[in-house]
């Protein structure tokens, strides 16, 4: 028999990983629902016409398409913005702006890396209908306070705006067509450098002269309005250049006022790959060890939910990587405090008093009190032994000389001190000394 093993790409959570995991979820959810916004969900499962909808050449590289039963061209959702703008494409009585957030699964058919996997969970919150650079710098906010719950420090956010990349290819002379394709290039920059963008650019048909403007260009970063001046004066000759600088002044104005100035910077090299963001795009990053690239990402997309055939809304994003965030988490040792407390193990000695323990547990439970009870017909030493390696605070024990005068023993397991309870006075005893 060949050896079972997962999906490439692909892992299996268990124990710490998914307390973690919950953990992160629970955060999220707190936040995303302190800001306003609302729930949503969406089938794993997409149409391929409405997957391909996105565009943008990476899409069917990436996507696990297939035929299903009927003989239909389906795939698996890569992100949750696509199956949102779906969402809101078909439902035209949506009150603006709708501001919804959405937790699940995506697939993308990736090379598998360090923090990087073909099956991973992401949370979203996206505002649609609201055009004002305010909504991009709110779900920014929303992103640094969940990283501030989360992380506590050690974080950062970096932002810029298409329109500014756009304006910068304009004044160094980059041609239209080829705009998208330099985008892409300059976002490589942490990854393969100044020299290996260079080469990209050229093996992408932008001149020598072009190319190095562009690397002068995308040096330029900071905390800030002073930053977004420079911007300003270096992109006053474009004027699509200059109307993203307006907005990024906006949302820093907003971040001052919120003091978290500190934590964003406005880098001119942020590209974001893709095709469909139109305005402001930020990516967060964990600045520790171990370092797995953005932890959150996201920008404006004005003009995705027309290609589902809806009308002209504008639309903004973002998207917290649970995944990675686990890894990050377990990395600093930040597990401690996640398991339950179990405050009550039940004890029954001998298999006749496994039923009268079930009871007990199931009233504990009602009492919402964290209890367990032992299904393996174990010795009374092996009990007490494993009551204590659980970290429970009290041990019941249910043994028949106790319960032919209708008591249970109950352990203190701290004191070591034991006392006779009658049955129906257990769970009282417990919770008033808990």
């Amino acid at each position: 028999m060949s050896e079972i093993r997962t999906v490439r790409g692909m892992r299996d959570l268990m124990g710490k990983e998914m307390l973690v995991r919950n953990y992160l979820i629970e955060q999220a959810v707190q936040v995303f629902r302190s800001f306003g916004y609302e729930p949503l969900d969406s089938p794993v499962m997409e149409l391929w016409e409405t997957l391909s909808a996105k565009g943008g050449d990476e899409v069917e590289a990436e996507t696990f398409k297939f035929e299903d039963k009927g003989g239909r061209e389906v795939g698996l959702r890569f992100d949750l913005t696509v199956p949102l703008a779906r969402i809101v494409a078909t439902n035209l009585h949506l009150p603006k702006p709708f501001k919804r957030y959405a937790i699940g699964k995506a697939w993308r058919y990736d090379r598998p890396q360090a923090g990087r996997y073909r099956e991973f969970m992401q949370a979203d919150v996206d505002v649609i209908g609201a055009s004002s650079p305010a909504a991009d710098a709110e779900v920014v906010l929303v992103a640094l306070e969940f990283s501030r719950r989360v992380l506590k420090t050690n974080y950062i956010v970096r932002i810029n705006n298409r329109k500014v990349l756009k304006g910068l290819t304009e004044i160094a002379g980059v041609p239209d067509d080829l705009a998208h394709e330099c985008f892409r290039s300059i976002d490589k920059l942490d990854k393969i450098g100044k020299k290996g963008v260079l080469e990209e650019l050229s093996s992408r048909g932008i001149s020598k002269e072009s190319s190095e403007k562009l690397l002068d260009a995308i040096e330029l970063r900071g905390n800030g309005l002073d930053v977004l001046d420079k911007f300003a004066e270096l992109l006053k000759e474009s004027e699509i250049g200059t109307e993203g600088v307006e907005e990024l002044k906006f949302m820093a104005e907003i971040f001052e006022e919120t003091e978290v100035s500190s934590l964003v910077e406005f880098d001119m090299a942020l590209a974001r790959g893709l095709d469909y963001y139109t305005g402001a795009v930020f990516e967060g990053r964990y600045l520790g060890k171990p370092a797995l690239g953005s932890i959150f990402g996201g920008g404006r997309y004005d003009h995705l939910i027309e290609r589902f055939g809806g009308q002209p809304t504008p639309a903004t994003g973002i998207s917290l990587g649970i995944g990675r965030l686990v890894d990050v988490l377990i990395a600093m040792g930040e597990t401690d405090g996640l398991e339950s407390e179990l405050q009550v193990f039940i004890a029954p000695l001998k298999r006749p008093m496994v039923r009268y323990a079930a009871r007990l547990a199931n009233e504990f439970a009602k009492a919402d009190v964290t209890v367990e009870f032992d299904l393996m017909e174990r010795s009374l030493k092996k009990l007490l032994a494993l009551s204590d390696s659980k970290g429970a605070r009290f041990t019941v024990i249910v043994g028949p000389r106790d319960l032919e005068k209708g008591q249970v023993s109950i352990r203190n397991m701290e004191t070591k001190d034991t006392v006779l309870i009658n049955l129906e006075d257990a769970v009282e005893y417990v919770s008033s000394k808990l």
